[in-house]
């Protein structure tokens, strides 16, 4: 008996719910080449091709519906989606500006334009933006979205009081829990901050990972007495901020396993020798961390676990600086000797400055997280310094742009694979006496060998700071912007502290 329609729809719902969005897209294209005039077909297609990363074909799909049915508010959502991802942004909005023309009521599309605005860097209506789709729809998504604003521009009063609004509508709602956590975290109010982040964990957060292990969690309790298993669960900077928690969980627990990446296994072996460390073994499908524990031993192997991120709640991570402004990962001694020679060499009396101005993730709105090129150029004009690129990827384009961008030269080693020789960076990054960098993982790996290191940030984010210092990495300072899309603070104050700092060399 064939499919019907709805039928086929409601499945690839589920599959589209679920993060299967090729299986889904795969069956909505045989439907549509069948039925090339249905409407609901065309626009689930159009979903389903958006969320695989098929934005061209999105794009042409939800131009067609749209110009069939302007006013579809769906139709005009899905585009100005599609158009912003791939970097139109004035389009998007475009789209949606004439569409609230016609539907000055329809909340959604207020909340996608602030949204599209946000990411793109457009601040200055962005709060407006949010409070009117909260004003016609005061739903809890609506006044959590007016209060991630608020927070983001350091209104933190008015943006408590939405916060409190939305909560008391969706007290179940992990998404606003994990803002909230970021809100609160983000003032330094780790008590109640570290609990909320817990709902990063929850399935219906869009990363949250999946894993086969059916341990008991770790509660906390007892910790001499347990064989504990940090799992992993974040990106590698963050990874490598929270190991900063480790050494305090070792010498508290009877034993300790840490999953981590591959790329850290050896540096990890060699700064804590009384953890075991093993590789994870991740897979990523449809946005998620899949792990999987086959390596678990049968026997003998950990009585609980307990998720990285976790840490700062089960060990009561309070607001003040570590106690590691030297580092507490060694790079390889010998190939530190060697590397710090070839700099001292290119660089004579001059002193040496990593500097990383970028991170490899190119998702739509990352942009703004990042200084523009003016703002390099003023904060890298440092007397007597040698610039030595800590970049990864593309570097040799990269370089180049950056040297015409600010009028300095940088030094790149080019044979040296920074991305994934973590041992190389490592040791490059402890020859150096100041690195100046946006926030990722090369930022978090200097500090953690003990290189001071000056971050520059949009906002500090989940990282709770005490007068700019970061909680877990004590050679870290991190700066961020007073006011949204202003770096005037983050590159003045920053060079101010190079300027201090190396003036001590």
């Amino acid at each position: 008996m064939p499919e019907s329609r709805d039928s086929l729809l409601a499945d690839c719902q589920q599959l589209m719910a679920a993060g299967k969005w090729n299986e889904a897209r795969s069956r909505l294209e045989n439907a549509f080449a069948a039925a090339p005039a249905d409407i609901l077909i065309a626009f689930t297609l159009a979903t389903a091709c958006r969320l695989s990363g098929m934005t061209e074909r999105a794009t042409q799909l939800f131009q067609a519906i749209h110009s069939a049915l302007p006013d579809m508010a769906e139709a005009a959502i899905g585009l100005a989606h599609c158009l912003a991802e791939a970097g139109t942004t004035d389009e998007a909005a475009t789209v949606l500006r004439h569409y609230l023309v016609r539907h000055p009521e329809q909340a959604s599309a207020y909340g996608v334009l602030a949204e599209i605005w946000l990411k793109s860097g457009i601040f200055k209506p962005v709060t407006r933006t949010f409070k009117e789709a909260a004003t016609l729809a005061p739903t809890a998504d609506n006044i959590g979205n007016l209060a991630e604003s608020l927070s983001l521009e350091r209104s933190f009063t008015a943006a408590e009081q939405q916060y409190q609004l939305a909560l008391a509508k969706a007290p179940g709602s992990a998404k606003l829990r994990l803002n909230y956590a970021v809100h609160l975290l983000t003032q330094g109010k780790t008590g109640d901050g570290w609990k909320h982040f817990e709902a990063r964990l929850d399935p219906d957060v869009a990363d949250s990972p999946v894993r086969t292990l059916s341990l008991p969690r770790w509660n906390g309790s007892t910790p001499e007495n347990r064989h504990i298993l940090v799992v992993s669960e974040q990106g590698l900077g963050d990874e490598i901020r929270l190991a900063a928690l480790l050494p305090e969980l070792a010498g508290l627990a009877r034993t300790l396993t840490v999953e981590c990446d591959p790329r850290l296994i050896s540096l990890f072996e060699r700064s804590m020798p009384d953890v075991t460390f093993h590789a994870f073994s991740r897979i990523k499908k449809s946005g998620r961390g899949h792990y999987a524990y086959g390596w678990l031993p049968r026997d003998g192997g950990p009585d609980c676990y307990i998720e990285s991120g976790s840490l700062p709640l089960f060990l009561g991570r309070a607001l003040s600086p570590p106690e590691n402004e030297n580092g507490f990962l060694s790079p390889l001694a010998k190939v530190a000797e060697l590397l710090g020679q070839r700099l001292r060499d290119a660089a004579g009396d001059r002193s040496l400055v990593g500097v990383s101005w970028a991170s490899n993730a190119r998702k739509f709105g990352r942009a703004t997280n990042y200084p523009p090129a003016e703002s390099w150029r003023l904060l890298l004009d440092l007397p007597d310094t040698c610039l030595v690129s800590l970049h990864y990827g593309a570097a040799s384009s990269a370089v180049k742009e950056m040297e015409e961008a600010t009028g300095r030269k940088i030094l790149q080693l080019q044979d040296l694979d920074l991305r994934d020789d973590l041992e190389a960076l490592a040791a490059l990054e402890a020859s150096l006496d100041l690195v100046l960098s946006v926030g990722n993982a090369t930022a978090a790996l200097a500090a953690a060998v003990g290189t001071k290191t000056l971050e520059l940030l949009s906002s500090p984010g989940w990282v709770p700071l005490r007068e700019e210092r970061d909680c877990f990495l004590g050679a870290t300072t991190r700066l961020a912007q007073r006011r949204l899309g202003d770096w005037t603070y983050p590159v003045e104050r920053a060079r101010e502290l190079a300027l201090t700092h190396l003036q001590k060399r």
